[in-house]
């Protein structure tokens, strides 16, 4: 029983229901007693107010009893008559404060008149009204002077309890009270009206997690209620699509990661079965002299190959992984390095890389995953350019916003249009027939461009072949701006071309280097 008063006492309407009742009971509270205090101050002032105007009434009647005209026994039947059936008692003193004459009610309890109030009275001539407390009871009292010709003869004192204002103010409170008690169960039952438009969307949406689909996440909503529930629905509405778009990408990576298992099973299966025969025919002495050195040359080759394909792989793990530190690093320093890393290749090749440097700024990035991205680059501007051609690397900068510009194209066939919008996507290869393309090139491209809040564009050139872009954001204390897509404004350092050039690549591209 307790745990089920607690599960409900933790619901929203339950919570909402309780605080808006909570908060009229302390209204209420608070309402009486302000209300009773006010009340019985009212009655008092009024009823004080009431004993001044009849007092001074009286002591107008008195003045004829004070100048010997009026006999004490008129005197008293004229106050009686105008005291009427009042609940009340009346004094008649003269100015030394000896009593004269007692009417009204002779039962009430007696409270002696502070001396201080009969000398204001009586000496100064001052009317006075208030409370008197005595040991007993309290009462409520007016005094009024008897002033004839300018001298005072005497005075009137009216006394009245405080019973029959008591009782006025308390039936006052009690039905105040029971008024607003009606005022709260009305009070809790909009509470609870309110409540339940207001839970009624939470509970759908509740409801809606509860009936999604791992296969089908997207979540429909009816949108009602305040704003702030109808902001509510609409951002599950936009979690609903984001995981339904999540699940999308789960379901590619999983595809891709089934392709990226029969893709490397496929490249190991084929060079090791390759190593394999020819060591063992090697081993068991099948092949011999010459035959024996080309097996061994075969296998070396295969053992390359997976050597590639691994570091490949490892690479891309290593820089999906985000765990390196970046640094600074100057840009033609990193441009040198990766030229120097690919020297090789251009050497077998028999093309040349035509670069020009501009000035030279500080990026801050990761050295060896920007240095891997652009060899992926020009390795594969390399694998389809024809023998003799050359490869472009172009380095600018643009400054809305401040970046710098990577540009590499080669002069092959160029990208299929059908590949051309995958082609940052894994094992994603423009020629399904070579062997030596893992497709994992520009992917490890993509990645390091995102470590790097930057972006990659690959277009095929309208002039022929492929053009590559790499667009790399500056630090903020980066200098040497010269207006939007302009070179460097510092004077151009050496050109670098790669060593592979005979004489006559080197007078062509001289000729129409960029």
């Amino acid at each position: 029983m307790r745990a089920w008063i607690s599960r409900q006492f933790k619901r929203l309407t339950v919570r909402l229901v309780v605080s808006h009742v909570a908060v009229a009971l302390v209204v209420l509270v608070v309402a009486v007693l302000i209300s009773g205090w006010s009340f019985r101050d009212y009655l008092i002032r009024s009823q004080t107010r009431a004993l001044h105007v009849r007092g001074e009434q009286i002591a107008r009647v008195m003045t004829g009893y004070f100048l010997g005209t009026l006999s004490k026994p008129a005197a008293a039947y004229l106050i009686n008559t105008l005291q009427g059936t009042l609940d009340d008692r009346l004094y008649v003193i003269d100015q030394t404060g000896t009593l004269l004459i007692q009417a009204g009610r002779s039962e009430l309890p007696v409270v002696p008149v502070p001396p201080a109030v009969l000398r204001e009275v009586l000496t100064v001539g001052q009317p006075w009204s208030g409370v008197l407390t005595g040991s007993h009871a309290t009462i409520v009292a007016a005094a009024v002077p008897v002033v004839i010709g300018g001298n005072i003869m005497g005075g009137i004192l009216l006394e009245q309890p405080l019973g029959g204002i008591t009782r006025t103010a308390t039936s006052l409170v009690s039905l105040l009270f029971w008024g607003e008690l009606v005022a709260v169960l009305f009070a809790g039952l909009l509470a609870y009206s309110l409540s339940r438009r207001l839970s009624r969307p939470l509970e759908e949406l509740r409801r809606s997690v509860e009936g999604m689909e791992a296969e089908r996440p997207a979540i429909a909503v009816r949108i009602e209620g305040p704003a702030e529930v109808e902001e509510l629905a609409q951002e599950f509405h936009r979690m609903g699509a984001r995981i339904a778009d999540q699940m999308i990408r789960l379901e590619e990576e999983k595809r891709a990661r089934d392709a990226l298992l029969a893709h490397v099973a496929h490249d190991l299966r084929t060079p090791l079965t390759s190593i394999r025969g020819f060591l063992e025919a090697v081993r068991d002495g099948v092949m011999t002299g010459p035959a024996m050195d080309r097996a061994i040359a075969i296998a070396w080759e295969e053992t390359l190959r997976l050597q590639r394909l691994v570091n490949r792989l490892l690479q891309a793990t290593r820089i999906q992984s985000g765990m390196a530190e970046k640094e600074r690093l100057s840009l033609n320093q990193w441009i040198g390095d990766t030229l120097q890393r690919i020297e090789p290749l251009t050497r077998e090749k028999g093309v040349a890389v035509a670069w020009q440097p501009q000035g030279d700024v500080e990026l801050w990035g990761v050295r060896d995953h920007l240095i891997e991205a652009l060899v992926n680059v020009l390795d594969n501007a390399i694998k389809w350019s024809p023998e003799g051609e050359r490869i472009e690397l172009a380095t600018y900068r643009q400054d809305h916003p401040p970046a710098v510009v990577v540009q590499v194209r080669d002069h092959g066939p160029g990208i299929a249009p059908e590949v051309l919008p995958h082609v940052l996507e894994r094992f994603v290869t423009g020629d399904q027939a070579r062997s030596d393309s893992s497709g994992l090139g520009l992917s490890i491209v993509a990645d390091v461009m995102k470590e790097h809040q930057g972006q990659v564009e690959v277009h095929n050139h309208p002039g022929g072949g492929t053009e590559v872009r790499l667009t790399l954001p500056l630090p903020a204390e980066s200098t040497g701006r010269d207006g939007q897509g302009s070179p460097f404004p510092v004077k151009p350092k050496a050109r670098y071309n790669s060593p592979t050039r005979n004489a006559d690549q080197a007078a062509r591209e001289d000729g129409n280097r960029i």
